[in-house]
């Protein structure tokens, strides 16, 4: 007798599992809400049937068809306070200017029915790549925590989720590859005395071994070495005939303190340290017009200062988002469109991109927002008589676009005429 309360306990759950629509089945928000309305305690039905097939959701709009409509949902523990979305997506919803990133960019989530699911809901172009995290606060603070729901993310331990749209362009120059495809990269360091201090390289000599072949140098280790790797990137590229073959130099980081100086110690370090100690070392030739020297927000502004005050020692700059809009002390925003003259002969060729939803005003920009001082900066250099290209790609100040956008550039740089 002491087994018919289980067996009938077995009974009852089979009766209400097959009441119940099968994970498969498509469930509106409207459904969950009113499951757990009426159900408090169903939350873990409730999550699995939102998350059975992955997160975030991703459905079309009616009568839009350029955008589409994406929830983020997360599910948290009971001692948890607020949840907020970070991305630069939300440049879609946020309020001007950004003067707290938290309390002005971060969109706050809303539970569910009160229930410790969070969710909300978005409107993007389709044609955006995006990184995204949640900002999770309790009685211990607020961590990032990265959609565990979600198997797209950037690499690199605890790295972001990724949003992809289905016009997120083509995505094969960022395919992962297999160690045993590429020459051995070196990690190296070399004293500089420009900018006093130790500089770790990330070296990644071209597949070809060529001694002749362009060199691709860009500042920040950390996003193109771990988050969002460089040298596949342009190996994926020139695997498929679309650039030639390129060693790749990732400089650790740009100093804070260089804009103090108006950046002159980064092209110090650039044009008299770097660029001579790779030749000495490896034996690569670097002619001028093929070195490259790139990277993205204030990165970009110096590779540009460095491009434009040593033109015999870089052929091009490639600049992703950069924070043009920066001014020294006592002058007026976007200083740097200000300062060309006539471009000399043998002058550097520049690559410009700024992110579609780079418009937001900040308490930094103070309304020189991205998009309108990157065009700015390309007119102004244009005029000047330097070949320049500007380009939009679709999303905001972050590498999961400036990988995309990379790619777009070295194409742009190698490819046909437009």
């Amino acid at each position: 007798m002491t087994g018919m309360p289980v067996l009938l306990a077995l009974v009852l759950a089979t009766a209400a599992m097959d009441d119940a629509p099968a994970p498969d089945a498509a469930v509106s928000l409207a459904e969950i809400e009113t499951l757990l309305s009426q159900q408090p305690g169903a939350v873990e039905l409730a999550w699995t049937r939102l998350s059975h097939h992955g997160l975030p959701r991703i459905e079309p709009i009616a009568g839009d068809n350029g955008r589409s409509r994406v929830t983020f949902l997360y599910k948290a523990g009971s001692e948890v306070t607020d949840v907020r979305l970070n991305s630069v997506i939300n440049a879609v919803r946020v309020d001007w200017p950004v003067e707290d990133f938290n309390r002005d960019f971060a969109l706050p989530m809303q539970r569910i029915a009160g229930s410790p699911i969070w969710r909300l809901t978005l409107d993007v172009p389709r044609d955006v790549q995006a990184s995204y995290s949640f900002l999770v606060t309790g009685p211990r603070g607020t961590r990032r925590v990265s959609d565990p729901r979600n198997s797209r993310r950037l690499r690199g331990g605890a790295a972001e989720a990724l949003l992809t749209l289905d016009r997120a362009g083509d995505l094969s120059p960022l395919l992962p590859v297999p160690p045993y495809r590429l020459p051995e990269g070196q990690m190296r360091q070399i004293e500089s005395e420009a900018l006093a201090r130790p500089v770790m390289l990330d070296i990644h000599p071209a597949a070809t071994g060529d001694a002749d072949a362009p060199v691709l140098i860009l500042y920040d280790a950390f996003n193109w070495g771990e988050r969002a790797p460089a040298w596949e990137i342009v190996h994926n590229l020139a695997e498929t005939g679309r650039i030639p073959p390129m060693h790749v130099v990732l400089i650790d980081q740009l100093d804070p303190a260089s804009e103090h100086s108006r950046y002159a110690d980064q092209t110090a370090f650039i044009a008299d340290e770097l660029l001579p100690w790779l030749r000495a070392e490896f034996g690569w030739r670097l002619a001028r017009e093929d070195v490259l020297l790139g990277g993205a927000s204030r990165r970009g502004l110096s590779a540009a200062i460095t491009g434009l005050t040593r033109p015999e020692a870089i052929g091009t700059v490639v600049s992703l988002s950069g924070s043009f809009y920066w001014a020294p002390p006592d002058e007026a925003p976007e200083w740097l469109a200000r300062q060309l003259g006539e471009a000399p002969a043998g002058a550097p060729r520049f690559q410009l991109a700024a992110g579609s939803l780079e418009y937001v005003v900040t308490s930094t920009n103070q309304g020189h927002v991205m998009l309108e001082t990157n065009r700015n900066m390309a007119q102004a250099l244009t005029a000047a008589g330097y070949e320049t290209r500007m380009r939009i790609y679709p999303g905001g100040h972050d590498i999961a676009a400036w990988r995309l956008a990379l790619a777009d550039s070295l194409q742009a740089l190698y490819g046909p005429a437009d």
